[in-house]
């Protein structure tokens, strides 16, 4: 009797060993699952290979910002060679905004990647508002004649964009110049519980007869499960 009583309490040890095993295991996964917060942006136009341009061509965009402040550093953002393409940080009516110099009249497409990450739990957003492409301003603004953005509804906000005159198609079958820019900002993974991911997004088609000072519609929007983005109009944010 004595020792079917102990080999009750060895199994009982032994389960309640392996439990406590598989307790530690799970949630010392989840607490070093984590995965670092960032902000990504992204600045693509196709079509400008149909173009030529002075020696010197600026194209300019709006530049990340946080609180009213930069979110790269101005070390980050200049200087840097995309292709044909160098960045810089310009003055414009709007404020500094970031410019895209070509190198020399034989333009190609441009795509530049810009990525700032934190440790995980360290981005935190607090107000979506704070976050933006500056510059950005409410409502509408005015547009140059025969503009009509083709992304004109849904949106609440505008930016600019700034095209010299002198981008002139090289021949009559050129095409519209897309623009993409994308700014994503991701708190990451933090001991396995995910945070939030929005996104800003500039999508346009530039005809040859636009140029100047562009008003384009920001739109933005939130991460869901499933790989959706949801505009934030539609979600509650906080």
């Amino acid at each position: 009797m004595a020792s079917l009583t102990k080999l009750k309490i060895l199994f009982l040890a032994a389960a309640i060993a392996g439990i406590l095993m598989i307790a530690l295991t799970f949630f010392g996964v989840a607490w070093i699952n984590s995965n670092p917060g960032y902000y990504r942006y992204t600045v693509t136009m196709d079509g400008l290979s149909n173009y030529t341009g002075e020696p010197v061509t600026d194209i300019i965009v709006p530049m990340p910002m946080r609180d009213g402040n930069l979110v790269f550093s101005e070390e980050e953002l200049q200087y840097k060679q995309f292709g044909n393409w160098k960045s810089v940080i310009v003055v414009t009516p709007h404020g500094k905004m970031l410019a895209f110099q070509s190198l020399g009249a034989n333009l190609t497409d441009i795509y530049a990647e810009f990525f700032k990450g934190f440790d995980p739990g360290e981005l935190r957003l607090t107000n979506l508002q704070n976050e933006s492409l500056s510059p950005l301003m409410s409502g509408g603004q005015d547009t140059p004649v025969r503009w009509n953005s083709s992304t004109q509804v849904g949106s609440n906000c505008t930016s600019v964009l700034f095209f010299p005159e002198d981008l002139v198609p090289l021949n009559v079958n050129a095409t519209d110049i897309g623009v993409d820019l994308e700014l994503t900002v991701s708190e990451g993974i933090h001991h396995s519980i995910s945070g939030d991911t929005f996104r800003m997004s500039i999508l346009e088609h530039i005809p040859p007869d636009i140029r100047g000072a562009i008003p384009v519609n920001v739109h933005v929007a939130r991460y869901q499960s499933g790989g959706n983005w949801v505009p934030v109009n539609e979600v509650d944010i906080r």
